[in-house]
């Protein structure tokens, strides 16, 4: 058992204070340096700024970039590359002398060289502004050629062969097995008489759209249909001061062919100035998404962005930080994991103004497939899709709140508010009653994407026709609706924390919960059964237990998060909740079936559902203790899930799952040696040259959800909080030096130090917190 001990006011007695120190220094250990040019594009470096990110790397003298960007879908629902920059100096600076580094404080990247001309070039992106900078500094005046490469020149059919592994699966969720033809419609590029235009414009409601509404029979309520494609255009405009085009050109690049416009400086020059500017919008004309283009190009301060860029980044990582034995280096377990750490959370604000949430596989920091398994497909494809898949997603936010970046939070939430009277529509219309219903791996329309509800045309994954409307066919999420309650916790979370408004998100949270009380009660009264069981309680059934179990009852993660969600909602004050819902989700928190507990030689524990027994491969019956926070270290009946954590066969407490959070279960129940294995696993090096750019579990890479896991494992070593208390050290190892800044709910910061297993220092902000905080010591 853990033995705790309140060591407050023996810190206040001891005057210990944190130790004055440049805020920022502890990251210049962390940045990535190379002193070699790359192979290939998958061995990359990350930009990240705003909603863009960019794969850079230097190959063959020759500085190449990805363009990734949230929100560049295509008619199919796919998410697309807009495209590579390909930029060639002369006289070269790369031919001697080369260094690549990733400087995390300024968030950019620089490139060196001591060649047939000393120089640098730097590389970033604007945080407020859709617009990449190439800044080149040379001793002897050069001349640049940049190239805009793109493979799209022309209609590319996706053939429906290979299944989850083909080229479709590029689509999947959405047309994979679907026995039509899919086409990868070509982008329109143009070149000017000194840039290069590049654009792929969805016309009026985009095939996914039209589909999706016949499939499913949503024609009557089209309207309320929330449709992100719609119109949609983006691009962008490759520029450079004093830069003319110069012709095109084509050639092969991994697997794929592809063609080149190409500008180049009209005079030779010490400082070379390229800019890619980037936009995106539902635009009713090409010509109306022109003029915004234009609008960005024209508007020029990058002097003054510069200086804003600096500015958010100081901010970004002053917010908080984790630095693991910072006495070591690259050989330390522990200083990698730390360092990986910061660096997938550098990743990760790539998409702080995104118009849809990060992708769990690879984000926008996805390259050639030819780079990561062998696979021959564009520079676009990525396993799994660009559909949400909930259980996935969850992971690459969880983070979020302890590292304070609670404005990155927002386009996972935006995601499902806008979406909302698609979610609320298709309940009405196919089970007449009220709330809002999402699935467990939405398409990109936030629907069931067309290939989980099942074609009717002899496709691979086909619909019975007795199956009811609103059900998808696919027997692994036909009946998981557990993700909103998920997303709806943690936006409470959210507001928890931040203190921040949360209004907007309110009808979400509270049709969540009333889709549950409304539709189980419906399902039994379709079985000519009365609503509610004999003891007045809801029957969730038929249901599903995350990816699998079908056809289980009162699942133990839906019963969880109904219980976590009521409960805060009646908590809310006025206006947030009016006394007459506050009423209404107190009955419905009184008809919320018990958590499915069994018992075992004498000794309680959690089933996966009434029904099911324990040990799903997914280990969801320990919902209850993450992410839901009904047990944990120091609450009652914690030996529940400490039992239940015995119970699990050895291999189910690995972390090979891709969005395993055993890491995190682990450090919630204080297992610190599990949790220090488990976690240097999940943030150990990848696979590939960038040591955040995590390896292929089950899903693709970079591996997102594989980094969140580890990201929120290695937070809850540190720092648990559960109601009002702050847990500090609870699955700490002694042999982990530690300086820490972390965040909690009640607009809480704790910072500190740990030596040797004892905490050195310790600031609370504000003051009055400190009373809260509890030292956790050794455990198990």
């Amino acid at each position: 058992m853990i033995k705790r001990v309140m060591m407050t006011t023996m810190l206040a007695a001891s005057g210990i204070g944190t130790v004055p120190a440049d805020e920022l220094a502890w990251l210049d250990a962390y940045n990535v340096v190379w002193n070699s040019q790359s192979s290939n594009a998958g061995d990359s470096m990350p930009v990240s700024g705003g909603d863009i990110g960019l794969n850079v790397w230097v190959e063959n003298n020759e500085l190449m970039f990805y363009l990734g960007r949230a929100g560049c879908r295509d008619e199919n629902g796919a998410l697309l590359k807009l495209g590579r920059v390909r930029i060639n100096i002369s006289p070269n600076p790369f031919t001697a002398g080369f260094k690549q580094e990733l400087k995390l404080d300024e968030g950019y990247v620089e490139l060196s060289g001591e060649g047939e001309t000393k120089g640098t070039v730097k590389v970033w992106v604007e945080v407020q502004r859709p617009i990449v900078h190439v800044e080149a500094s040379t001793e002897k005046p050069v001349s640049i050629t940049a190239t805009y490469e793109s493979w799209r020149t022309k209609d590319r059919e996706l053939p429906n062969v290979g299944g989850k592994m083909g080229a479709r699966s590029m689509c999947m969720i959405t047309f994979d097995s679907y026995s039509g033809k899919i086409t990868l419609r070509k982008d329109t590029v143009e070149a000017a008489q000194n840039s290069v235009l590049f654009y792929h414009r969805i016309p009026n409601k985009s095939f996914l759209f039209d589909y999706t509404v016949k499939q499913q029979k949503l024609e009557s309520v089209e309207g309320e249909l929330w449709n992100p494609l719609e119109n949609l255009t983006w691009g962008g405009l490759l520029t450079g001061d004093g830069f003319s085009s110069v012709g095109q050109s084509s050639g092969k690049y991994g697997s794929t062919d592809f063609k080149g416009w190409s500008i180049k400086s009209d005079k030779t020059a010490r400082k070379q100035h390229l800019r890619v500017v980037l936009h995106t919008d539902q635009s009713k004309t090409l010509d109306a998404w022109k003029q915004g283009l234009q609008k960005l190009v024209r508007d020029q301060r990058s002097a003054e962005t510069w200086k804003s860029n600096l500015a958010w980044w100081q901010q970004f990582w002053k917010r908080s930080f984790i630095v693991v034995n910072p006495e070591a280096n690259e050989k330390d377990a522990g200083w990698r994991v730390a360092r990986n750490y910061n660096l997938f959370r550098y990743m990760l604000a790539s998409n702080v103004h995104g118009r849809e949430p990060t992708m769990f596989n690879g984000g926008v920091f996805t390259f050639d497939p030819v780079f990561v398994d062998g696979r021959k497909y564009t520079p676009d494809y990525r396993q799994w899709g660009a559909s949400y898949h909930a259980q996935n997603q969850r992971l690459v936010y969880w983070p979020m709140l302890k590292s304070g970046d609670f404005d990155m939070m927002l386009p996972a939430f935006e995601g499902y508010r806008q979406a909302l009277p698609s979610a609320r529509a298709r309940v009405r219309l196919h089970w007449g009653h009220a709330g809002c219903c999402f699935t467990e791996a939405p398409g990109p329309l936030m629907l069931p994407g067309p290939a989980m509800y099942g074609f009717r045309d002899g496709s691979g994954r086909s619909r019975p026709k007795e199956l009811e409307p609103g059900v998808q066919v696919n027997s692994a999420f036909n009946y998981i609706y557990q993700s909103q309650l998920e997303f709806a916790w943690m936006i409470l979370q959210y507001h928890h924390f931040s203190g921040l408004d949360i209004e907007p998100y309110l009808p979400l949270i509270k049709e969540s919960v009333i889709f549950y009380d409304e539709h189980y009660q419906y399902r039994r009264t379709r079985r000519n059964e009365p609503p509610l069981s004999p003891g007045g309680k809801l029957v969730i059934s038929p249901s599903n237990a995350l990816e699998g179990s079908p056809g289980i009852t009162n699942p133990a993660e839906a019963v969880a998060g109904l219980i976590r969600v009521l409960q805060e909602l009646c908590t809310l004050p006025k206006p947030l909740v009016t006394a007459e819902e506050r009423k209404r989700f107190q009955a419905m928190l009184a008809r919320v079936p018990e958590l499915p507990v069994s018992e075992k030689n004498g000794k309680p524990f959690m089933l996966v559902a009434k029904n099911r027994g324990h040990g799903h491969p997914l280990s969801s019956e320990l919902y209850p203790l993450f992410p839901y926070d009904l047990f944990g270290l120091g609450k009652p009946k914690l030996e529940i899930m400490q039992n239940t954590w015995d119970f699990l066969p050895g291999g189910a407490k690995g972390h090979f799952i891709s969005w395993s959070q055993m890491p995190i279960q682990a450090a919630r129940l204080g297992i610190t040696n599990h949790a220090k294995g488990q976690t240097q696993a999940k943030l150990g090096n990848g696979n590939k040259r960038f040591p955040a750019f995590f390896p292929v579990g089950h899903d693709w890479q970079p591996d997102h959800n594989w980094g969140g896991s580890g990201m929120v494992a290695l937070q809850e070593m540190l720092l648990q909080t559960f109601d009002d208390s702050i847990l500090l050290l609870p699955a700490w190892p002694k042999d982990w030096n530690a300086d820490f800044k972390l965040h909690a709910p009640r607009g809480t910061t704790v910072e500190g130090r740990v030596s040797n297993g004892k905490l050195l220092s310790l600031e609370v902000t504000p003051e009055s917190r400190r009373k809260d905080v509890v030292i956790m010591n050794d455990s198990r």
